[in-house]
């Protein structure tokens, strides 16, 4: 199995669901392993030095979601693509940031993953038990998320800023910034 598959699982399998705001990397060997791996022992034999750009999408995503935000983001912000543009946008909200996050979200446009985001967002919201009875803004987002029919990170920033502030409970928006992230790496594992 790639180191890809194995840091992937390791992260899902994470709990507590990594903070909205974090201040340090979850687990630096995991960091050193995504940072220091060969791109065929990374990926698989199917990553190429073609692909380099899409290799480092890959490895941006993975120190984005172990919470290693200066690793994520001096890589994030050597790609000037979409891609890119993204995994720059969660960090500078991960770490707090929101105005530079909505620079990068409207750097981003309208992304291709954006239609998978919304899907499992979606998913994962209304499976939950009654949200408009038992979380009033999580049937708030989900009608926001409806209405625009696509994902919209900078509803997600407020949201995110909401809690910050101790204005909303954090953990589904724990939940939804898991799939926002996972959901972004999957896209670009299939870019190679």
């Amino acid at each position: 199995m790639p180191a890809f598959d194995e840091i992937v699982q390791q992260l899902q399998e994470r709990r507590p669901l990594p903070p909205l705001y974090p201040t340090q990397p979850w687990n630096n060997t995991l960091s050193q392993q995504i940072k220091m791996s060969s791109a065929a022992d990374f990926l698989g034999p199917e990553a190429s030095a073609a692909a380099s750009d899409k290799v480092a999408a890959c490895r941006a995503g993975l120190l984005l979601w172990n919470d290693d935000l200066e690793a994520s983001h001096s890589i994030s912000q050597g790609l000037e693509n979409a891609t890119g543009s993204f995994w720059h946008a969660i960090m500078h909200r991960r770490e707090g940031d929101a105005a530079n996050s909505h620079y990068w979200w409207r750097r981003t446009g309208a992304h291709p993953a954006f239609a998978d985001v919304y899907e499992n967002v979606l998913a994962a919201l209304q499976g939950e038990p009654a949200p408009e009875v038992a979380k009033p803004e999580v049937a708030e987002f989900v009608q926001a998320l409806q209405r625009a029919a696509t994902w919209v990170p900078m509803e997600f920033v407020g949201r995110c800023e909401m809690a910050r502030r101790g204005q909303l409970q954090s953990d589904w928006l724990q939940q939804v910034q898991v799939i926002e992230i996972s959901t972004l790496l999957r896209w670009c594992r299939a870019q190679l």
